[in-house]
């Protein structure tokens, strides 16, 4: 589908990296205040990248490919190959060797993973990325209850077919932690994380367990929605006793945090806009000013509408979200006087 709203032409939508279209077709694209095309997650997200390719998982075993067409074929350290395994929020290698004339499972885990590289191909094996853990950390807290720690691995890239390339980081646009709805230690790390899966491009939550999410992991960037459903424990693998979610409230906060008005994909914001919110189930995020209530939120976008966080700015969405709206035959949501059903989050901002 289209995820875009803005018609770029289609040299300068390639330059800036969105999906590309069809020969001899326009792509079309969100766009910021400086009239530069935004990452799927919103403007300025710190979304995964390999090198052009914004991506946000991976298949463990190396036999399917993501949407970007990228298989995982390994983990590698020191000349010895593993395989990895993500299980909840903690990465690991293993691999069976005889000791002893025993067949012996092998981990490699948290510190001794820095240096490992994970192996990337596409299915020609014609472009090929290594992926260096260069840190495992345990100082990020979750933002709900109980606070503890997750584990944060900093990620960097290189290729090395058909030409090699300098390391550069996977996450390349660290968030302003002032700016976030919690605390972020490291700006840099991302959140591995199983049980579910996203399409980026409707911004839905296609599985929400284990058995639905198989093999694959999410890579979630410090500051990107992602990363948020993470510590929020809207996720499988960091839900506790205090906070279990539904699909629709995960999809309901997805919508949220991406300013998805009209249900359609488009992620009408800009990462590091202030926010605050509070669940129907009592949740909240930290206490900031706040001078307008924006939107009351489900799991297909807005209920309803008083202030956009982005209104009177730079990145005003206003025709955005008008387009939207009508590419989804659907009117832009009312102001939220006497809303009688049901929602799961409601926001308030900073916009005057």
């Amino acid at each position: 589908m289209k995820r875009t709203v803005v018609a770029l032409p289609l040299a300068l939508a390639l330059a800036a990296c969105v999906d590309s279209p069809g020969v001899g077709q326009d792509e079309s694209a969100v766009v910021n205040g400086d009239g530069e095309a935004c990452p799927k997650l919103g403007c300025s997200s710190n979304s995964a990248y390999l090198g052009p390719t914004e991506f946000h998982e991976l298949e463990e075993t190396g036999t399917y490919a993501n949407a970007e067409g990228l298989y995982l074929k390994g983990l590698i350290k020191n000349g010895v190959t593993w395989r990895p395994d993500v299980t909840g929020t903690v990465l690991i290698g293993y691999r069976w060797v005889l000791v002893g004339g025993m067949l012996t499972r092998q981990t490699l885990s948290g510190a001794n993973l820095v240096n490992a590289e994970l192996v990337v191909k596409n299915a020609a094996g014609t472009l090929e990325y290594r992926i260096r853990i260069t840190n495992a950390s345990q100082n990020q807290q979750f933002w709900q209850a109980p606070i503890t720690s997750v584990n944060t691995y900093e990620l960097k890239w290189r290729q090395v077919v058909p030409t090699s390339t300098d390391f550069v980081p996977v996450c390349k646009n660290p968030p302003n932690p002032e700016t976030e709805d919690g605390p972020i230690q490291n700006t840099i790390e991302s959140i591995l994380f199983t049980g579910d899966r996203y399409d980026t491009d409707t911004l839905t939550v296609t599985a929400s367990t284990p058995a639905e999410a198989t093999t694959w992991f999410n890579i979630g960037c410090a500051g990107t929605v992602l990363a948020k459903l993470a510590l929020n424990r809207h996720t499988d693998a960091t839900k506790s006793a205090q906070v279990t979610t539904t699909r629709a409230q995960r999809q309901a906060m997805l919508k949220m945090y991406t300013s998805d008005v009209c249900g359609t994909g488009d992620a009408l914001t800009v990462s590091g806009t202030p926010l605050r919110w509070w669940s129907a189930t009592g949740l909240t995020s930290k206490v900031i000013p706040t001078t307008s209530k924006e939107a009351l939120w489900t799991q297909n976008g807005a209920l309803c509408l008083d202030t956009h966080r982005l209104d009177g700015t730079a990145d005003d969405m206003t025709k955005q979200i008008e387009d939207a709206c009508k590419r989804a035959n659907r009117p832009v949501p009312p102001p939220c006087v006497d809303v009688s059903s049901p929602w799961d989050f409601r926001t308030e901002s900073q916009a005057q």
